[in-house]
């Protein structure tokens, strides 16, 4: 008993989520720019309903500790498990900074599925993954909701909401990612509006546009094992440019 008791309380230090926020008391909040990433395997519903219950948990399980891995090394914060997906947060920090750093880390999550897993799948005749991102910029607030015996803290804002809606426009191996996070980074050369851009949001008569682009993140490969040898985990909280 005491051994499960140790085991418990050393699993629940290493909680998914954002060291900045863990204190915060019931009904406090606090709010705060970040960039939200939504990371999540495409069509795999399918694989659960087809597959062997073990071998979808296996393969979940591997992928998804390497998504909370790479988020890790690229200076951000895995705030939670969604499923087939992982949610994360790339702040504080220098705004460019972390939104390069979101990005790169999307980067190299899919390219790693794409060259690294699929053929180590091929090689023992399971089916292959795909995998999709969504990301965008904005002010966050991470607010502790539930009761005193159970609660969770949750980051609410239109910039978390609009990155899930990215990640379920996205297809199978692309990024897409919405306005704020596109005006942050104003002289990257790898966005393209997507077609279905922008979204219109129309209340009391008044509409407003927002867009969304696509990122070619395959251009931006060759700049990546530079990137994360430099950063080596650094928070991006520590990463200055000016």
């Amino acid at each position: 008993m005491q051994k499960s008791t140790t085991a418990s309380a050393a699993l629940e230090t290493k909680a998914l989520g954002h060291p900045d926020y863990e204190t915060l008391d019931i009904g406090e909040r606090r709010t705060a720019p970040m960039v939200t990433v939504f990371l999540d395997l495409t069509n795999f519903t399918g694989r659960t309903f087809w597959d062997d219950q073990d071998e979808v948990v296996d393969l979940a399980h591997a992928v998804l500790s390497g998504f909370v891995e790479v988020v890790n090394l690229f200076g951000g914060h895995p705030l939670g498990l969604r499923g087939d997906g992982l949610f994360a947060g790339f702040s504080p920090g220098q705004p460019e900074v972390t939104g390069a750093m979101a990005l790169a880390a999307c980067a190299f999550a899919l390219d790693g599925i794409e060259r690294e897993v699929n053929p180590w799948l091929d090689g023992r005749r399971i089916a292959r993954i795909q995998a999709r991102a969504g990301l965008d910029y904005g002010q966050t607030t991470f607010v502790r909701s539930g009761s005193r015996e159970r609660s969770e803290i949750n980051p609410l804002g239109f910039a978390a909401n609009f990155a899930a809606k990215c990640e379920k426009k996205a297809k199978s191996w692309e990024i897409v990612v919405g306005q704020g996070l596109r005006e942050l980074l104003p002289e990257y050369p790898h966005f393209v509006e997507h077609h279905a851009s922008p979204k219109t949001y129309t209340r009391d008569y008044k509409s407003r546009l927002y867009r969304f682009y696509d990122y070619r993140w395959r251009n931006t490969l060759p700049l990546l094992p530079g990137v994360l040898s430099d950063l080596n985990g650094t928070p991006t909280s520590l990463i200055l440019t000016k």
